[in-house]
């Protein structure tokens, strides 16, 4: 019985000698810890920086031909110490473009063009298509030479078409039910481990992106709903004033509230109807954050 508790008290010491080894650290991990952007025990370095952007985006969608269209501006921040050279896009819709790599198996019906650039400014100069290179969901813009602290801005006028089927976090749902996501080139993270998030995206990964400002409009056709994030700050523009009230005692309370029901859908009063046309004009250029109903147009604009 002795030898017994001897072995297994050499074999327990063994085990946590093992375990109290210096775990492996990647080469850009160990360069971090140099540079003091990250610490050994997970919180930022003295030094760490990250790099932000604005958007504005204006964006519309089409549920019969399901075609997306957007302009975009950005202003981008560079609170890195390194001059960048290039600038990278993530391109999300290009996962249904032709020759794209994906995990995934797509219908052949839902394969596109992918995104289209119609048009690319910086700082108030106009860029050739044909100069940004595309690669799948990568779009690069080379010999730049944006410094420390330097903010530049990105014009963009895009379309593409949403895909049907071969559903892979977006696509039509049912007739006139889609959801719309990823729907706008975005300028990619530039970090202190590896530089330019150069990985494509396949459809399996998760996203890596900066942290960022949007100033968003959507664009659909009249009598459609928008379900989005964001904060409704002008209700009674948009919708019936019964909703309103339901919104408000949803953000009342931790129970759950339905907003809109089947009746109410099967009486079509979503939207206030009662707005004259010339607020629903003045609402569609409103400010930040808000919503607006543009019946002349036979649409719906929602900045959110």
């Amino acid at each position: 019985m002795q030898i017994k508790i001897r072995l297994l008290v050499i074999a327990v010491l063994a085990t946590v000698n093992c375990f109290s080894q210096q775990l492996f650290v990647p080469r850009n991990i160990q360069a971090t810890y140099k540079k003091e952007t990250r610490s050994v025990d997970g919180r930022p370095g003295k030094n760490y920086w990250q790099n932000t952007a604005d958007y504005k985006i204006n964006v519309s969608f089409s549920p019969d031909t399901r075609l997306v269209s957007g302009k975009l501006d950005i202003t981008y921040v560079n609170n890195s110490p390194d001059t960048l050279k290039q600038i990278w896009f993530k391109l999300y819709p290009n996962l249904y473009q032709k020759g794209s790599p994906r995990e995934s198996k797509i219908s052949p019906e839902d394969i596109t063009d992918g995104l289209i650039i119609d048009s690319f400014w910086i700082n108030n100069k106009s860029i050739a298509v044909k100069n940004l290179l595309i690669n799948a969901t990568n779009m690069t813009l080379s010999r730049q030479a944006v410094t420390h602290g330097q903010a530049t801005h990105f014009k963009i006028s895009y379309h593409y078409s949403l895909n049907k089927g071969s559903h892979i976090r977006t696509g039509e749902v049912e007739p006139n039910a889609d959801f719309v996501a990823y729907f706008f080139p975005r300028i990619a993270v530039y970090d202190d481990i590896d530089g330019w998030n150069k990985i494509p995206y396949n459809g399996s990964q998760e996203f890596y992106n900066d942290f960022c400002n949007f100033d968003v409009n959507i664009t659909v056709p009249k009598n459609f709903v928008v379900w989005a994030t964001g904060n409704l700050q002008n209700c009674g523009e948009v919708l019936n004033p019964v909703y309103c009230r339901r919104i408000q005692q949803a953000e009342a309370n931790d129970g759950i509230t339905t907003i809109i029901d089947s009746t109410d859908l099967k009486q079509n009063v979503t939207s206030n109807e009662r707005l004259p046309p010339s607020s629903r004009r003045t609402i569609e250029a409103a400010a930040r954050a808000r919503r607006s109903n543009s019946s002349e147009s036979g649409q719906l604009t929602y900045p959110i």
